[in-house]
């Protein structure tokens, strides 16, 4: 009885191992993309709706302030970025969480191949939204998926009252 005491917590782990339930199932990658920004007036239709609305760390309508656990709304092609899927853009030092679609990014990545996100700027409309979304744009960026928690985080608005983040 004791021989099998000892083997089970063994076999346990080692199954455990295998089969992959013995720690984090995604590692980190980096990837060259294309990033856009949107906002309330050019989403489609008009406001805040996303395609993939869900549970925390998703949302029910478009948001968040860019932390690990309250990552902002991106809009992608799930095949290429899943629905829930967090990414992380150090130029805005931003966490994402993808839970829009994106058919232009769609277009990109069938037509060349091309990385692309769009990120959620907020409820606004009209000129300020329009060069915010331009300062935002990016051809080329890198762009963390699966990222850890604890890098580096501004909760500065993308675009507020106080003007664009960039």
């Amino acid at each position: 009885m004791k021989r099998l005491r000892t083997a089970l917590p063994v076999t346990a782990l080692t199954l455990a191992v295998v089969l992959g339930t013995a720690g984090p199932s995604n590692a980190a990658t980096t990837y060259e993309t294309e990033v856009t920004a949107f906002a309330a007036g050019d989403n489609d239709p008009v406001g805040g709706a996303i395609a993939y609305p869900g549970g925390a760390p998703r949302h029910s309508t478009a948001g968040g302030v860019g932390t690990y656990d309250d990552p902002i709304t991106v809009a992608a092609y799930a095949p290429a970025l899943p629905v829930g899927t967090r990414i992380y853009l150090s130029y805005v030092k931003k966490y994402f969480i993808m839970e829009d679609l994106c058919g232009a990014c769609r277009d990109d990545w069938n037509g060349s191949g091309t990385r692309r996100v769009d990120i959620w700027i907020g409820y606004y409309e009209g000129t300020s939204a329009e060069l915010c979304e331009n300062r935002l744009t990016l051809a080329s960026t890198s762009m963390v998926v699966d990222p850890d928690r604890g890098l580096p985080v501004d909760t500065t608005p993308l675009l507020g009252p106080n003007g664009c983040y960039l």
